[in-house]
């Protein structure tokens, strides 16, 4: 007695949808190719515009907490951005506080927070970046 013959469906001739599923995604796998490349020459070159904007000042256990975004504007990434923050009594620096992103990326945020022994509240305030190096 001899084996009976199988057929397996997935040797027969490829389905229509399979095709069709192909060159869908090899059209977009080129066209994302394409874009890259042409951003990669011919997009805009412009340093990090860096931006920072307080979003939330809360009481923890060892003093104040600021969180906050630092938004890049640009292109381009930056790389080792501190961003600086102060607490001022008119002219008068009282304490200050630094916190270095490994990088903000082009076209995106980062979050972070700094931390203060006194109440940003009952002073003046700033966050701004300082520095960054180009990846």
């Amino acid at each position: 007695m001899s084996p009976a013959k199988q057929t397996f469906p997935e040797s027969g001739k490829p389905h229509w949808i399979e095709w069709v599923t192909g060159v869908v995604s090899g059209l977009l796998v080129a066209s994302l190719v394409i874009w890259i490349a042409y951003e990669a020459v011919a997009g805009e070159q412009k340093p990090p515009e860096l931006v920072v904007h307080a979003t939330q000042v809360e009481q923890i256990a060892g003093g104040f907490r600021v969180s906050f975004d630092v938004q890049n504007r640009s292109g381009t990434t930056a790389a080792a951005v501190v961003v600086r923050g102060e607490l001022s009594d008119g002219d008068e620096t009282v304490e200050d506080a630094e916190i270095t992103f490994d990088y903000v990326p082009a076209q995106s945020k980062s979050s972070g927070a700094v931390i203060f022994d006194r109440d940003p509240a009952e002073l003046s305030m700033s966050l701004r970046p300082v520095g960054y190096t180009e990846p």
